[in-house]
């Protein structure tokens, strides 16, 4: 029996719906194998598909994760990230705080030329007052840092940083007032102090080094009011304690050179013994106190010091000062043992700085001092914060903090860490090369291996799309616009059909059946369902083309989808194929090179800095060993004296006698 109209058509849409569901997941089936893409089902709580960013919603994102990472001292992570977002477009020239950012990094990094391009490039702008302001500041502390002082200072003491936050305000007087007792142009070094908040950081540091400039250039009585204003504030910081000590050990000597010892012992008093300028303040005192002929008071001040560190160079005049004591209170024995201990100290001391010089000659010396970081720490960040070279222990340590405190000395060795830590990250990625090719190769060798397969189920994927698409367009032309009752089949929901096609089944074999009572029973039975039947079949008739006519149209819907995903997996091929084409091991091989002569560039720079480093180090330690040899000709010749004064004694009593 064959099936009616009606039941053809739902067949027709089943078979439909099979076709669709199978070319989805041959479609499916060829991402997965190709490995190009990824289906990831959210929850009913989520939206399913990718929420849309506007311009301005991903600058703000990117921008949040560049100062996360610059706050966190991960700067040059950072800086990968600015000049990302620069190459992709997503940062612009617009971009102005993004710029600023970047010139800051390129002045830790030490690349001068770039921030300063990007600095002038940014003041050509027309931007908000205070990020103008900002700028000139930068500017200004680029050429600082370069030693251009005029130019710093016309920057500086302009209208140009007119509008700064009022800690970038008291870095700007800070640096203004710096050049200015630089200059010797004291009376427009005080406006700049003034003009600082007091009780700041930067105002302690510009009330010392103008009262440091005050004393040099001889109005004593000024400098040591200001240094006073120093020593003078409540205890603090570890920071501001030693800013006090150092205060107050400068109008101690100051005070010493004018001869006025009170004066002198009140400020070194104020020095704390456990502080980092003891040793200064205790030979300071005890010659406070010598030069009062108090040598009792002395004694124990120099005692007390050469019990210290002998590589200090004031215990190193401590130990020629205590035996001069003991002879002026006539303790001759003591003298001459003060006076060898103090040459076998000196010898000692001597046999230490011909190491540090041995050490410092080897290539090793700066690579040690330096190499305190971790390797896997410098690949990670290359600008994150040093470490105190302090903490190295070598013997030539404890003379080399004058050279180390210096500011050439100081830039040289920032220098020579970061290009350091610059060749270890580009060792890094030279390193890394070989698995990025081998991972290409890898690449091309398993989508050389799939494609063939891909494409066949590409080509049958897209024929069942377009038969999909065909059987759609029939079946929405196929539904009538009006509803007709003549062909109930057409308007019947699948239950009422299947009741229908029984009815219909059941009037043909009751058609063939002789004319009796009971036959005539059934044909009118069969009648009146067929009646109720056709009455339920017209009440649902709207609501049943209704839903005729929507799954047609999801039907259409489903075919348009999926010849979309077909055309994104035809363009992964594309894809595919120029990945497989592509010139990338090639561009490799050419970053490799590139790193290689970037490593070899950067050595020739380290071996050069380093010489000078060491030089510097070496000359140091050259004058230190001058200085050891006078300290122990002059111990030799003072036990000698003392020597020849008890023999000349013992002969004018043996005379006597």
């Amino acid at each position: 029996m064959a099936p009616s109209k009606g039941l053809a058509r739902r067949s027709r849409i089943a078979d439909i719906a099979k076709l669709a569901a199978g070319l989805s997941l041959t479609a499916s089936l060829a991402i997965s194998n190709t490995s190009f893409a990824g289906i990831v089902i959210i929850g009913d709580e989520l939206p399913p598909e990718p929420m849309t960013l506007d311009r301005s919603a991903k600058q703000e994102l990117a921008y949040g994760e560049v100062l996360f990472n610059y706050y966190g001292d991960k700067k040059f992570k950072a800086m990968t990230q600015l000049l990302a977002g620069k190459k992709s477009e997503l940062f612009d020239s617009d971009s102005s705080y993004q710029e600023l950012l970047l010139g800051e990094l390129y002045v830790d990094l030490g690349l001068s030329k770039q921030a300063e391009a990007i600095f002038d490039r940014l003041l050509k702008k027309d931007i908000l007052s205070q990020l103008r302001a900002e700028t000139w500041l930068k500017k200004a502390t680029l050429d600082y840092r370069r030693n251009n002082y005029e130019t710093a200072a016309k920057i500086l003491d302009s209208t140009r940083v007119d509008g700064l936050p009022a800690e970038s305000d008291a870095a700007r007087h800070l640096m203004l007032a710096n050049i200015r007792i630089h200059q010797e142009e004291f009376g427009e070094a005080l406006g700049s102090l003034y003009a600082i908040p007091a009780g700041t950081r930067e105002g302690l540091y510009a009330t010392y080094n103008m009262g440091v400039a005050m004393i040099r250039s001889g109005h004593n009585s000024k400098g040591i009011k200001l240094l006073g204003s120093v020593i003078n504030l409540p205890e603090g910081s570890t920071e501001t304690n030693a800013l006090k000590d150092r205060a107050a050990l400068t109008v101690g000597l100051s005070e010493l050179k004018q001869k006025n010892y009170d004066a002198a012992r009140a400020a070194l008093v104020r020095i704390r013994a456990d502080g980092p300028f003891s040793n200064e303040a205790l030979l300071a005192l005890g010659l406070a106190n010598f030069e009062r002929h108090e040598f009792r008071k002395a004694l124990p001040l120099w005692l007390e010091l050469v019990r210290r560190n002998s590589s200090h160079q004031s215990v190193q005049e401590a130990l020629m000062l205590a035996p001069r004591a003991y002879e002026e209170l006539r303790a001759m024995p003591q003298a001459l043992a003060g006076y060898e201990y103090a040459a076998q100290t000196y010898r000692s001391e001597l046999k230490q700085v011909e190491l540090a010089i041995r050490d410092i000659d080897r290539g090793d010396w700066l690579d040690k001092l330096v190499g305190q970081k971790q390797h896997e720490q410098i690949a990670l960040d290359p600008m994150a914060p040093l470490n105190d070279y302090s903490a190295h222990e070598g013997p030539e340590m404890a003379y080399l903090y004058k050279l180390f405190a210096s500011h050439d000395f100081a830039e040289n060795f920032r220098k020579y860490n970061e290009l350091q830590r610059l060749r270890a990250i580009l060792q890094t990625w030279l390193n890394e090369i070989p698995a990025f090719e081998q991972t290409y190769a890898n690449q091309q060798a398993h989508l050389q291996a799939v494609m063939p397969s891909v494409r066949n189920k590409l080509i049958n994927a897209k024929r069942n799309q377009q038969s999909l698409s065909e059987a759609s367009s029939v079946l929405a032309s196929n539904i009538p616009p009006t509803l007709d009752m003549r062909k109930p089949a057409d308007l019947a929901s699948f239950n009422q059909l299947q009741l229908w096609e029984i009815s219909e089944v059941m009037e043909k074999a009751l058609a063939t059946q002789p004319n009796t009572s009971g036959t005539s029973q059934y044909r009118e039975r069969l009648r009146r369902v067929k009646g109720l039947l056709l009455y339920d079949i017209a009440h649902d008739a709207p609501k049943n083309r209704t839903q005729q006519q929507n799954e047609a149209s999801a039907t259409a819907e489903l075919a348009e989808l999926t010849g979309v995903r077909t055309e994104a997996v035809e363009q992964s091929v594309r894809d595919a194929v120029l990945h497989i084409r592509g010139d990338l091991g090639s561009r490799m091989g050419s970053k490799r090179q590139q790193i290689q002569k970037m490593i070899s560039s950067t050595d020739d720079i380290l071996t050069k800095l380093g010489q000078i480093l060491r030089n510097d180090a070496l000359r140091v330690l050259a004058s230190s060993r001058l200085q050891l040899g006078n300290q122990l000709g002059e111990a030799h010749l003072s036990i000698a004296r003392l020597q020849d004064a008890s023999v000349v004694q013992k002969l004018e009593q043996g005379a006597k006698q």
